[in-house]
């Protein structure tokens, strides 16, 4: 199936274009396929990331560029293993934002060598598990009320960046001024309208829509590369950049913990590529996958990154094209590595516009939140059961609102756990799905067993 005959095969029931094996083993042109991949790249953002943590925590220019090297080489090389040999679905890896606030503080207290350390350790177990076939056995909890709560939090995670990108950025200049909004309504606007239209202009809009942005952006002295011509043509990421290895039991259960929330987000991620494309999700895949999340996190660990998990907003532009093969994200995969080892090239993707990336962007998270709400939804079991995601949701949205007061009367553990969405509801919701569905329903069978 090509991707101009992708809105043909929409379910009234879900909305939701079914693409099948045939989609994802899609060989395109070389020409097309490089496009495409590009704009995979582009609309990751997995480059903010690293710059928002660099910028916060106030790392030397040599330790930013370092992180941003360390991002592309890892998040290159895990996408194009995972799309090639192990889960071998069009997903997309980049670092997880689950570990920025972590990697803020550990790098204002100076022990990020400790947080490197703790992460390479909480792979090496979430490694050992899935190539042991373990790590399936909570598969049992990932029911779509649970995949479904974490999805829609990961979209709404996404919302508070997006908008921040959309408005040109707090504390710049150009924050809420005219020429940013009008940049980025007509980004998104061309985003939906080349997703109605559908054939090429569906597959390309959001390349459309950022050469249309930076040429407005241009048009009104918002587009910057002075800063590209100060980096240099060729760089390697080095090794241990804050130093030899250092292991800290509180940091490394903490960075476990977080590892184990990005895990579980990761198969949910493939949970619903899968539903979306048609395609038959096993446990052997999902081992493969995870094992990848792992070998690509403790890579990114060794060059000073943080953890790598498959992107939501990827797999937005994956329904928004209409475009599912994971051929595509293979090429992104070489692009990312290129940009790992050529960060004048890395420069002038960083120079776009906040207003045009946001713009972009946000199509693609609102389809996440549309996903998760999809999957939710979905599955219909009793009362009990139909609260686990919205309490689940509720936890991820509303204990983090009040987490300054909270940590002073929590242990130091959870102190740092509680101000994140994603791992507050997802914590929550896997408790509630044990405590209120899983529990209960043995006890019926086994009741069931003995009566008969």
């Amino acid at each position: 199936m090509s991707s101009q005959e992708a809105p043909d095969h929409v379910t009234e029931a879900e909305n939701t274009p079914i693409a099948g094996d045939q989609a994802i083993e899609e060989n395109l042109p070389v020409v097309r396929t490089l496009g495409l991949g590009a704009q995979q790249v582009l609309v990751s953002n997995a480059w903010l990331d690293a710059i928002f943590i660099a910028s916060i925590a106030g790392l030397t220019t040599a330790l930013a560029t370092n992180l941003l090297s360390a991002t592309f080489i890892a998040a290159g090389v895990a996408t194009f293993v995972q799309t090639l040999k192990l889960v071998r679905l069009p997903i997309f890896e980049g670092p997880s934002s689950a570990f920025s606030p972590l990697a803020i503080g550990y790098a204002k207290a100076g022990t990020l060598a400790s947080a490197s350390t703790g992460l390479i350790i909480g792979a090496a177990l979430t490694f050992l598990l899935a190539v042991t076939g373990l790590l399936t056995k909570f598969r049992a909890i990932m029911t779509r009320q649970v995949t479904g709560t974490i999805i829609t939090l990961v979209g709404f995670a996404l919302a508070g960046y997006t908008f921040m990108q959309f408005f040109g950025m707090p504390g710049t200049s150009t924050f809420g001024t005219g020429p940013t909004l009008l940049i980025a309504c007509l980004t998104t606007a061309i985003v939906l309208t080349g997703s109605a239209l559908g054939g090429k202009v569906r597959a390309f809009s959001f390349l459309i829509a950022l050469a249309v942005g930076d040429i407005l952006a241009g048009l009104f002295g918002m587009l910057d590369f002075s800063a590209v011509g100060e980096v240099a043509w060729l760089a390697f990421p080095t090794l241990l950049p804050y130093g030899a290895l250092s292991f800290d039991l509180g940091i490394t259960v903490t960075m476990t913990i977080v590892f184990f929330v990005a895990v579980i987000e990761a198969i949910g991620m493939y949970e619903a590529t899968a539903a979306f494309t048609g395609t038959k999700l096993t446990n052997r895949r999902i081992n493969a996958g995870i094992a990848g999340e792992a070998g690509g996190s403790m890579l990114s660990a060794f060059f000073g990154g943080f953890g790598t998990t498959a992107y939501a907003q990827n797999l937005g532009v994956v329904r928004l094209t209409g475009v599912a093969s994971r051929h595509v994200m293979r090429y992104a995969a070489i692009i990312m590595i290129a940009l790992a080892f050529f960060p004048k090239v890395a420069a002038v993707l960083v120079a776009t516009p906040s207003a045009v990336i946001g713009g972009m962007f946000l199509p693609a998270a609102a389809t996440v939140v549309l996903t998760g709400i999809g999957m939710i939804a979905q599955e219909r079991g009793n009362i009990t059961h139909n609260l686990v995601a919205p309490l689940g949701i509720m936890a991820g949205l509303g204990i983090p609102v009040i987490a300054d007061d909270l940590i002073p009367v929590l242990p130091s553990i959870l102190a740092d756990l509680v101000p994140h969405q994603i791992i507050v509801g997802t914590i929550v919701v896997i408790f509630l799905e044990i405590v209120l569905v899983k529990i209960p329903g043995a006890f019926s069978r086994r009741r069931t067993r003995a009566s008969a």
